[in-house]
């Protein structure tokens, strides 16, 4: 019986070993996590119809999340939040007024005009964001 023990004590101290040998080289070889996993383009088309791009790598659920990564690259906006999330008025200090000459930021997700605001445009790797300015005809 005490050959059992012995047997059994040498296969924990065994396996207690693979483990923290395992645990050890997961730490050092492991998948890392990267800052932004989605890398996207942002485009600014003003009223003059000059284009500004921004790059980013983020991991923003929604456009108006990585909207707010941007400030450090000179992006900046404004708008008014409501029950629909927020709307855009001011884009790197181009205000669009559709009270005064029918003015307004439209939202492009890879040229096509899209379907959601900032708040509910999920974010997706690879994927170009535009804001034009745009009259309303």
């Amino acid at each position: 019986m005490k050959n059992n023990t012995k047997k059994i004590v040498i296969g924990v101290v065994c396996l207690v070993v693979l483990v923290a040998l395992f645990a050890v080289i997961w730490t050092k070889f492991g998948a890392k996590p990267t800052a932004g996993d989605k890398h996207i383009t942002l485009e600014v088309v003003g009223s003059d119809g000059a284009t500004t791009d921004y790059t980013l790598d983020t991991d923003a659920e929604f456009l108006r999340q990585a909207m707010d990564e941007l400030g450090d690259q000179g992006f900046s906006y404004e708008g008014t939040d409501s029950d629909y999330g927020i709307m855009i008025s001011s884009i790197n200090g181009v205000t669009a007024d559709y009270a005064t000459d029918g003015a307004y930021w439209s939202l492009y997700v890879n040229d096509e005009y899209g379907m959601y605001g900032a708040d509910a445009q999920p974010v997706t790797d690879g994927d170009k964001y535009t804001w034009k300015y745009e009259l309303a005809q």
